[in-house]
């Protein structure tokens, strides 16, 4: 039998640690300690180098009867050994117990050979199956602030909330706007909004030179139009509600590895503050998770569902398999069916339909999606690129958070690099459904 190689997990840290350290000051770090001071020691050694081919040593275990959600194992794994082990991962417990991790090797390596080809100072992955099982999860950093080859692999790079949401927070806009009876195709006349938002974006002006629609605004990221539909129809108490539903305000459910979904502070007035916050300028922040788990909302006809990372737990020749958390509503179908075609207009012809072209595996109309685009200059200069979203756009199976923490010179943005990981998470579905 082949020796089984030890290595760690795209996450390069101890879970307890990690987790002390998250208690201490989750969804606080500054982002010159993401992109330049070392945030935890650990082995920048991808987990697709571990042995691809040794035999699963639990197959004749017997059954032990289900588990529900896999939070009580978060302080127990032990990610700093995780092992591939034939056609799956596993990570020792520190009871003596092992747990069969629902990453797909595909899709994880897939994420891994992206955020190395980014070079992105900071940059982070996730990767979910609609009813919650994680399918891949990485993250990297570099000491040196304007990126490069040498990169150190960071898991909580995608759990914690290390950048604001730019226009992803548009979704949620979006969503609560259709909630409160907007149509994708409620039109307002608008001036500006390409790079922000004025006393004057909110009003009708003579100088409003142009009227689009909702839709066109999500799709092509058009401040002046979110900002404005958002001042007519909404106010800080809905906005609100619908972050927290929708999971970008607050912890993480359930989930092993602990953190934020996002955080929120939304105006108590319904003023200029308020139409930048809706429109994505300021007032959030989110995780990749919390990004992926969003667009599964969107994805999965509006349930807010459980986080996986856990399969199975082998004790000796006993198995047990931790079942799937529970879901809730969160949206209307119908509220989450028009979000939906906002975010397939966002690939098919807005803000991200360059990564999306006519032709190829993922070409129009097969990809749903969102854009987000915010720079900070100090410490020093940072990109934040990200793209969430959901593949395939009329039966989705996976749904994707990518974040990039660029640099002036950078290699790709957010939305093409998402391509690359859904065309093998989507292959991944495939291969799943042609073995059924």
């Amino acid at each position: 039998m082949p020796s089984k190689v030890s290595t760690s997990l795209v996450m390069g840290v101890g879970v307890a640690a990690a987790l002390t350290a998250l208690a201490a000051d989750r969804g606080h770090h500054a982002p010159a300690q993401v992109a330049g001071a070392p945030l935890v020691a650990g082995s920048a050694v991808p987990i697709a180098q571990a042995s691809p081919a040794a035999p699963r040593a639990d197959q004749k275990a017997r059954s032990a009867g289900p588990l529900v959600g896999d939070a009580a194992l978060g302080a127990l794994l032990d990610l700093d050994h995780i092992e591939r082990v034939a056609d799956h991962y596993e990570a020792p417990l520190r009871d003596g117990r092992r747990a069969i991790l629902t990453l797909d090797p595909i899709v994880q390596e897939a994420a891994e050979r992206m955020l190395s080809r980014a070079r992105a100072p900071s940059g982070a992955v996730v990767v979910t199956a609609t009813d919650g099982r994680i399918l891949a999860v990485a993250g990297r950093r570099t000491e040196d602030p304007k990126g490069g080859a040498d990169g150190i692999a960071d898991w909580r790079l995608a759990v914690d909330t290390w950048a604001p949401a730019a226009s992803i927070f548009k979704i949620v806009t979006a969503s609560a706007l259709v909630e409160a009876g907007v149509g994708p195709d409620t039109r307002v006349c608008y001036h500006g909004g390409i790079r922000s938002v004025m006393e004057s974006n909110l009003a009708d002006a003579r100088n409003d030179g142009r009227c689009e629609d909702l839709s066109f605004g999500v799709a092509h990221s058009q401040n002046a139009i979110i900002a404005k539909l958002a001042h007519r129809h909404l106010d800080p108490k809905r906005l609100a509600a619908t972050a927290q539903k929708l999971g970008v305000d607050g912890p993480l459910p359930d989930f092993a590895l602990h953190g934020e979904g996002g955080q929120c502070e939304v105006p108590a007035d319904k003023g200029l503050e308020f139409a930048k916050m809706a429109a994505g300028f300021s007032g959030t922040r989110l995780s990749v998770v919390g990004g992926a788990l969003l667009a599964n909302a969107i994805a999965s006809g509006g349930f807010s569902v459980t986080p996986r990372l856990v399969a199975e737990v082998v004790d000796g020749d006993r198995r047990s398999v931790i079942a799937a958390g529970p879901k809730k509503r969160v949206l209307a179908a119908d509220v989450a069916r028009k979000v939906a075609s906002m975010m397939v207009e966002t690939c098919d012809s807005g803000s991200a339909a360059k990564a999306f072209p006519r032709s190829g595996r993922l070409g129009k109309g097969q990809v749903a999606g969102k854009t987000g685009t915010l720079s900070r200059s100090q410490p020093f200069y940072m990109q934040y690129s990200w793209f969430v979203g959901f593949a395939p756009a009329d039966q989705p199976s996976v749904s994707i958070a990518v974040l990039l923490g660029n640099a002036e010179l950078w290699q790709i943005k957010a939305h093409q690099a998402a391509r690359m990981v859904l065309e093998a998470a989507v292959d991944t579905d495939t291969r799943a459904v042609d073995r059924m």
